[in-house]
């Protein structure tokens, strides 16, 4: 097939084998993209010094070389200033992408009809669901079908929104709804920043759709992990900032509920600094910081 008008964005945090992984995926596309834009982001040995020259032999690519760890919003906003293709894919370096992954997800988004971007199936195995998109359940931000069989997807329902991991979008909608030029909130960092854009996304009537047969294996972040406890608290933190800010998108009773429900278990079990963390996260998100 002809390269697609697609964008690839991929970000990269000292990523190691798992974005040779990734690219290589993206390279052997079915439906190839036009471009790949891999955003260093800070990275102590830089993507360039990594790569392979024999890697990408399908798909050109271009580097762009952040000084510092600018997150996953400040890398996407970075590389969303170079997109110039209609469409754009967002890919997390740890993910693999099946061959037609990008021949099942173009015609969703191409198609007739205000959607702003299709969600891939994200498996974390060969038969085991990660995530099939964004679920608001009783004022609770829910990752659809985690945990669940990959068969039990076909008869599952449009998604609310959908996940940075691995998906597809129309340019102009996030440009539409940019924020002073950012298509994420800067001060997000990472985590539920698909959320808040998501949401942006559908007060101005853009919609979504879920693509089962779109699959990718993710392995799971390990970048989550080398931010420790401030990316714990990111995490907490940033569901409040997406409920305060959006009406009727999450409920901050409900999410407090929850918050404090897993703070009394860590109390109990001992683990003073995980709940203590928790809280703090909390006060900062209902602060808005």
């Amino acid at each position: 097939m002809a390269p697609a008008t697609v964008d690839v964005i991929v970000l990269d945090w000292d990523g190691g084998e798992s974005l040779l992984n990734c690219l290589h995926s993206i390279d052997i596309q079915s439906q190839p993209p036009s471009r790949i834009l891999i955003v260093d982001n800070g990275s102590t040995t830089p993507v360039y010094q990594r790569l392979p020259k024999d890697l990408l032999k399908t798909v050109p690519h271009v580097i762009i070389r952040n000084d510092t760890n600018l997150g996953f919003t400040g890398g996407i906003n970075r590389a969303m200033k170079e997109v110039t293709a209609p469409f754009v894919a967002w890919v997390n370096n740890d993910a693999v992408l099946s061959e037609k992954w990008l021949e099942k997800l173009l015609p969703a988004v191409s198609g007739e009809g205000k959607i702003a971007g299709a969600q891939s199936v994200v498996l974390r195995d060969k038969t085991t669901v990660d995530g099939a998109g964004i679920s608001i359940d009783g004022g609770l931000f829910r990752q659809i079908g985690h945990g669940q069989k990959l068969g039990s997807l076909r008869q599952m329902t449009q998604p609310w929104g959908i996940s940075g991991t691995a998906a597809l979008f129309r340019t102009n909608a996030l440009r539409e709804v940019a924020l002073h030029g950012n298509v994420l909130r800067p001060d997000f960092f990472a985590y539920y920043e698909d959320v808040e854009l998501c949401a942006r996304l559908r007060a101005k009537g853009w919609k979504f759709k879920l693509v089962a047969e779109a699959l990718v294996m993710h392995k799971g972040s390990s970048s989550a992990g080398r931010l420790g406890w401030s990316g714990f608290q990111m995490r907490v933190r940033n569901r409040y900032i997406v409920a305060r800010a959006h009406r009727g998108v999450g409920k901050v009773g409900a999410l407090m509920n929850e918050d404090l429900s897993y703070a009394a278990k860590d109390l109990i079990t001992g683990r003073f600094h995980a709940a203590t963390s928790r809280l703090r996260a909390v006060l900062q998100g209902l602060r808005g910081k």
